[in-house]
């Protein structure tokens, strides 16, 4: 597929000499990267195919379980009010525009694992700061326009997509001292011709997610909040998350950016308290003292190798550990575990 016209107009701003990769190469990282699964790729076939019911699309999605898991636990939640019991109703439930948004998150939750170092991320730190900004934006959303605490809690999870694209593409291509800030999207686009938004609303194009969705994407670094409700509460999210973990830049923003977004002082105080305001981790039932110490290292970012050091152990006995972890969940791997355990406040 060839770069959309945000990618070719950021070529276009930067001299070929100064690019160091071009929206071809970006775009085809994101298409290898953040490609579908077959099961996925077959839902979204039906999704555009416009009249498939839902009963054919839970079918579908029964074909994966890790889905399935996604989808039931969205649409039983407290933003959709009472349970479900089916996931033919979970998919009527949460809607088109919502599942294709769950679809893409569960997709690329192992691209926001990932260390990111021509960010300076640590592996984890992407997620946590996209589940932070997820939370903060739904939070936003709620006190304006509760419609949307859907779209904006998948937004504000997928906001940054765009950033392990770029990593991915510029592997091996970058010495260690090319690190990028958080939010630089001018450096991005004079080092590699293109920017991290860029890239992340190109994603929400094809895979044809709602305009509200890809607006928000596509929008969070601009200098004046985006006009729809979603874009805004994530572009204000992002701002306020950076802000609560003390940078500097985004504190000075804060105020006249929360008044253009329509937010009050006080208003914007009960944001604050509510993301900086979380309750101590719960302990996950059934799992011993150890099994939870070792979940919560690696959900900090540790590996196995690390937690086996840090608490003078062998990696196999940690591994056992996180054998008895997966058994007493009922999940399949470290991927599923950390996801929910974070859903559930146990890290």
């Amino acid at each position: 597929m060839p770069p959309t016209d945000s990618l070719a107009t950021a070529e276009r701003r930067t001299p070929p000499g100064d690019r160091l990769l071009s929206p071809e190469a970006v775009t085809g990282a994101a298409e290898r990267l953040a490609a579908p699964s077959p099961v996925v790729s077959g839902i979204l076939r039906t999704l555009d195919e416009g009249t498939a019911p839902a009963r054919a699309v839970s079918s579908q999605l029964a074909a994966s379980p890790e889905l399935t898991v996604h989808v039931l636990r969205l649409a039983n939640s407290a933003m959709f009010g009472q349970r479900v019991d089916s996931l033919e109703r979970a998919v009527v439930r949460i809607g088109e525009r919502t599942l294709r948004a769950v679809l893409l998150a569960a997709s690329t939750y192992r691209l926001m694992e990932g260390p990111l170092p021509i960010y300076g991320l640590p592996r984890l730190a992407l997620f946590r700061h996209s589940s932070e900004v997820a939370e903060t934006a739904q939070t936003i959303v709620r006190g304006q326009s509760g419609a949307y605490q859907g779209q904006a809690y998948l937004a504000g999870l997928l906001h940054d997509i765009g950033k392990p694209i770029i990593a991915a593409a510029t592997a091996g291509r970058l010495g260690p001292e090319a690190v990028l800030a958080r939010g630089d999207i001018r450096a991005e686009r004079e080092l590699l011709g293109t920017d991290h938004a860029q890239v992340a609303g190109w994603i929400a194009t094809r895979w044809s997610l709602a305009p509200d969705l890809a607006e928000a994407l596509q929008h969070h670094h601009d200098e004046d909040p985006p006009a729809h409700p979603v874009a805004r509460a994530v572009w204000l999210g992002d701002l306020v998350v950076w802000a609560g973990n003390g940078d500097d830049d985004a504190m000075l923003r804060l105020p006249d950016a929360a008044q253009a977004c329509g937010i009050g002082i006080d208003a914007m105080e009960q944001v604050l308290a509510a993301t900086q305001g979380a309750e101590a981790p719960r302990r996950p039932p059934g799992l011993t003292d150890r099994e939870t110490q070792v979940l919560r290292m690696l959900a900090e970012g540790r590996t196995a190798k690390q937690v086996a050091h840090e608490l003078g152990c062998s990696p196999s006995t940690i591994h056992n550990h996180l054998h008895h972890v997966y058994r007493k969940l009922d999940v399949s791997g470290q991927s599923q575990a950390l996801l929910l355990a974070r859903e559930r406040g146990w890290v």
